[in-house]
Order: structure tokens, then C-alpha cells, then sequence
């Protein structure tokens, strides 16, 4: 069945409204059924608010399977009317109808380093309050790479006139043709019984010396054995990982489980981080792993693939949430597909405290949930033909 793209933009000069134009184009030439849609906005040129495309509506997101949004970048940020647009579908996020949609992002400036990246990483964190999987560029790819390589999404400088050339328009119509083909990939069988799964591969990576983390990745990977996912539980290596890291509780006595090597992720379908947090951040083990699956050329292991993270915070704000956004950027540079938790947020265990029953079970849920995004992106669906 052909999936759904909505297409949302906000433009004045015109620039974003030619991108959105050819990402739904791209996204029609893949099959999918499109919906092109501009938000309110008073303010805008007499010009731009008669531009045809009906406004977008919160009934727009959910009709959809995949979505574009296309804003232009101000103060490196979203524009204020396209931030109303966000807020509109607050009764959406509140009755939780929007997880698994993919998502995309497109954005541009009129000057260099206006804050491009800021603005996709924020549509970004509204996409995973949502649920929704964020799908960035390809690594590697040169038409991504002649656009500025921007790994979260496409992003250009606009010129005097306030328009998008030929290479921006290109890499538009192809990022909607992939959003179209992630999206046909994360629909299917979307409404049957997680069954049949034996096939899925999934690889939990965790930093095994914390306690925390260690059980709550053996809960995640308990939550993917239950969807019938084959699964390799895999500690970074490093100092302080205690000879019982495979197993449940200090038992003592076990072998020590294999160290994780980039041919695990290789291996995998999709694949689950999980670390402590230190000084705001992920502990440097986990972020020393992920570095060295960026590609330098070409696509590299965790490229097309689902990929999400845990981490685990001593206290409420200690740099839990910034953490967690900061190992979905790192797995963006890598070119993963990151579905998010769906969770409220990093468990938080104080020193020398286990994980308590709700952190668990949200650890079981995600690595049900990874495994079933494995299983629909490892499909292959059939594409159109090239832009004409």
C-alpha cells in the first residue's frame, strides 16, 4: 500500500516553499500519496499568503505516515509560524497517535552559520516527543555532500534573491523520495500482531562497568527476544567491566561477555545504545565506539538503520535529556534512522541504586520497539525512477 507523505512548509521569499514543491514531487515519484501543505502565517508578503496549498492542520500529521518540514532558520531556530504549527498538534502528542511516523527536515539561512543545524536538531526534539523516527541525509552521498553535508537534514544558504538553485531543489526531490521509502519500510504490517520477527537482528551496546545500565540493557534486549529477534548483548570495552557483564545481577563466576566490535553493528538490523551520563554527556567509552563508526567515505555500518539510546542519570538534571539528544546527533552523523525511547525521559538512579521497575519495563518496551523497527527497515521496497 502506497504510504502517506505530508509535506509541511513555511516560506515568505519563497525559497523553502520551492524545496517542500520538490520533496513532494520526489516523494510522489516513489508512489506515495502526498498532502503539500504551508502554515498560517499573517505576517507573510500578500504574495505568499496566496499561494495555493490548502494550511496545514494537526489532522495533516496524522493522516500521514511520513513528514517533511520545511522552516526557514531565524535566530537558529525555527520561525515563530511554523512553531505555532508545532504547538497545534499538542492534543495529538497528548492521546500519543503520532509514534513511528518518519520525519525529515529542511531549512535555510541568509548567511553561513545562522544556526541550520540548531533549527533541524529542534524540529527534532518535537519529533521525538511525537514518537517519531528522524530520518537525516545520507552519508557520503555526493549530491548531500555538494549541499553543505549536513547530516540532519537538508540545509542551504539563500542567495539576494531568496531562492533555491538547481543542486538544493535536487537533494529536496531526493530526500523526499527516501522519506517516502523509509516511511513505505516503517508502515508495513504496522497494524498486525508483532509476530515473525525471527529473522530481525538486534544489537544492544551498553557500557557494562555501570549497573544500571548493564540491566537495563538486559532488559532491553529481553524486550527484543520477546518479538522472536535474535539479539547479541555487547559491553564496550574498557577498564572496570565486571566478569558477570552478560549476565543478570552480580552472579559471579560467568565468563565475561565479548567486547563489542563495529562487525556487531555491522550484524545488526537496529541497534540500541545505552550509557551513564558524565558531566552532561555520555560516558566517553560508549562516545569513543560511536566515533569510530563514523564513516570517513561511503555509508558506514549503522547507515539506513534504526538506532536509539538509554542512558542513565544520577539525578533529575544532571544532563540526562541534553545526553540522550546528544547520542541521537552522534547516530545521525552515522546516518541511522533514530527511533527514540517514546519515554518521558532518562531513568535517574543515584549512586549505588538499581533501576526501578518502571526504568525496566521502559527498557523492555524499547527493545520491543527496536526490534520491530529493525524488522520493517531491513525491507525493501520498490522505487520509481530517478528525478526527470
Amino acid at each position: 500500500m502506497s504510504p502517506r507523505v505530508t509535506v509541511v512548509y513555511h516560506s515568505r521569499g519563497g525559497a523553502m516553499r520551492a524545496l517542500a514543491e520538490a520533496a513532494a514531487e520526489g516523494a510522489a515519484s516513489f508512489g506515495a500519496r502526498v498532502r503539500l501543505r504551508r502554515v498560517a502565517d499573517e505576517a507573510a508578503p500578500e504574495a505568499a499568503r496566496s499561494w495555493p496549498e490548502a494550511v496545514a492542520s494537526p489532522d495533516d500529521v496524522l493522516w500521514a505516515d511520513g513528514l517533511v518540514l520545511a522552516t526557514p532558520t531565524y535566530f537558529g531556530n525555527v520561525s515563530s509560524p511554523f512553531k505555532r504549527f508545532l504547538e497545534s498538534a499538542s492534543a495529538l502528542w497528548e492521546e500519543a497517535p503520532l509514534a513511528d511516523r518518519v520525519v525529515t527536515g529542511m531549512t535555510c539561512a541568509t548567511s553561513r552559520e545562522g544556526g541550520r543545524e540548531a533549527t533541524l536538531l529542534t524540529l527534532y526534539q518535537t519529533a521525538y516527543r511525537w514518537g517519531c523516527w528522524a530520518l537525516g541525509t545520507e552519508p557520503g552521498d555526493p549530491l548531500f555532500q555538494g549541499v553543505g553535508a549536513n547530516p540532519y537534514g537538508l540545509s542551504f544558504t539563500s542567495g539576494p534573491d531568496g531562492r533555491a538553485g538547481e543542486p538544493e531543489l535536487t537533494a529536496a526531490w531526493t530526500l523526499g523520495r527516501r522519506l517516502a521509502d523509509a516511511s513505505a519500510r516503517a508502515r508495513t504490517d504496522a497494524g498486525a500482531a508483532p509476530a515473525g520477527l525471527g529473522h530481525s537482528r538486534v544489537t544492544v551496546v551498553h557500557c557494562a562497568e555501570d549497573e544500571p545500565i548493564r540491566l537495563l540493557a538486559q532488559e532491553c534486549a529481553a524486550g527484543a527476544r520477546e518479538l522472536g529477534a535474535r539479539v547479541r548483548l555487547r559491553p564496550v570495552a574498557g577498564p572496570g567491566v565486571p566478569a558477570e557483564s552478560g549476565l543478570p545481577g552480580r552472579t559471579g563466576g560467568a565468563p565475561p561477555a565479548a567486547p563489542v566490535t563495529p562487525q556487531d553493528v555491522a550484524w545488526a538490523d537496529a541497534v540500541v545504545f545505552g550509557a551513564p551520563v558524565r558531566s552532561g554527556a555520555v560516558a566517553a567509552p560508549l562516545l569513543g565506539f560511536l566515533q569510530a563508526l563514523e564513516p570517513a567515505a561511503g555509508p558506514g555500518p549503522l547507515a539506513g538503520k534504526p538506532a536509539g539510546g538509554f542512558v542513565n542519570a544520577a539525578r533529575s538534571h544532571s544532563g540526562g535529556e541534553p545526553a540522550l539528544l546528544t547520542l541521537h546527533q552522534v547516530l545521525q552523523h552515522s546516518g541511522a534512522l533514530v527511533v527514540p525511547s517514546g519515554g518521558a525521559g532518562p531513568p535517574v538512579s543515584p549512586a549505588g541504586a538499581l533501576p526501578t521497575a518502571d526504568a525496566l519495563a521502559a527498557a523492555r518496551q524499547q527493545g520491543r520497539r527496536i526490534a520491530l523497527a529493525g524488522d520493517r527497515l531491513r525491507r525493501r521496497t520498490v522505487p520509481g525512477g530517478p528525478r526527470g
